[in-house]
């Protein structure tokens, strides 16, 4: 099976392991590890949690499990010459600046073996550089964790955005129902990618519900670099409409083609309920489109990496200056 012509990543172990499986061979490798190396568990402990970057071991999910245990493992096997340097966090990560600039990753390593991106899908090789983005408590009521992610969506999505990057904005965006907001640069990918084919501005979605004004606000966005243009909801469902017509179609490369059609295979899903998902149950948010993407019949890289992400917006003080995210409150 493959996911934008790669192969997709056999990872059996990983996959077959949930929580509780994983914290019992999470635990047992600590104890072992420790008496391989001869440094006291607790201490050994410490190492890990600073090597995460967590305050203690139950906040690491799935993601972070799978990863430390084959770190661990790795550790048992090289003793105690190299277990030292396999446990140290990485706390340099350069970054671009200005709007394009993304909060520090809250992990960031080498891949102990080849995976796939949960963001865009792209495979990554093993030794990779990977990162798991920052979580916070008040993000959970709408949108879920990302797994890892390529270096690419951890670092530089946003300065040098790629169309799909653009379409995982606006999917994402529909998904929680939180506003869509994309920055200079995406606004020029946008701009570009509608304006590309002349025959674009005379389709049935665009005469339906004409864009004119959208691109003079993506061309001001993309001109002046401007942290956020919002786009409405509508706007971005006829963007996507307008994007799968032939005529753009024939430009795309097969990822982008794929993911393309993958957003708008959801979003149909989204309006029809082909399903018969029960609106008195999951209601009509994020929590509906949730449990539709959970039970479509037609799998996708969307459906299987789950959702909503929140994928970041720039923030801006009353005087107008941009917010440094790492320091956001």
């Amino acid at each position: 099976m493959t996911l934008f012509g790669v192969d997709e990543v056999l990872l059996a172990d990983r996959e077959e392991l949930t929580a509780p499986a994983l914290r019992m061979r999470v635990s047992e490798a600590v104890d072992s590890v420790s008496a391989i190396v001869g440094e006291d568990r607790d201490a050994l402990l410490k190492r890990i949690l600073k090597f995460t970057n967590l305050p203690r071991l139950a906040d690491a999910d799935d993601h972070d499990l799978h990863e430390l245990m084959w770190e661990l493992q790795a550790c048992e096997r090289e003793g105690r010459r190299g277990y030292r340097a396999r446990l140290r966090r990485i706390t340099s990560v350069p970054r671009p600046g200005d709007i394009g600039r993304l909060p520090r990753p809250r992990w960031a390593k080498a891949a102990t073996a080849a995976g796939l991106c949960q963001l865009c899908g792209d495979a990554y090789a093993r030794n990779a550089m990977i990162g798991r983005a920052k979580w916070g408590s008040e993000l959970a009521s709408l949108y879920v964790p990302m797994g890892w992610l390529c270096w690419h969506c951890t670092v530089n999505r946003r300065d040098r955005p790629r169309r799909r990057d653009v379409l995982l904005r606006l999917f994402h965006g529909l998904f929680a129902g939180d506003g869509i907001g994309i920055n200079g640069h995406e606004s020029r990918v946008l701009l570009e990618w509608l304006t590309e084919k002349p025959a674009l501005a005379t389709s049935k979605p665009w005469t339906s519900d004409p864009l004119d004004e959208t691109l003079a606000r993506l061309r001001t966005g993309a001109s002046e670099r401007k942290p956020i243009v919002w786009l409405a909801e509508t706007t971005a469902r006829t963007i996507v409409s307008v994007l799968q017509e032939p005529a753009s179609r024939g430009t795309l490369s097969a990822p982008d083609d794929e993911l393309l059609s993958s957003v708008v295979q959801h979003l149909a899903e989204w309006a029809t309920n082909p399903a018969g998902v029960p609106h008195s149950r999951y209601g009509t948010g994020h929590r509906f489109r949730q449990r539709v993407l959970a039970v479509t019949e037609n799998p996708t890289l969307l459906s299987r990496s789950g959702g909503p992400y929140f994928l970041f917006q720039c923030q801006v003080t009353r005087t107008g200056n941009l917010v440094d995210p790492d320091k956001e409150s």
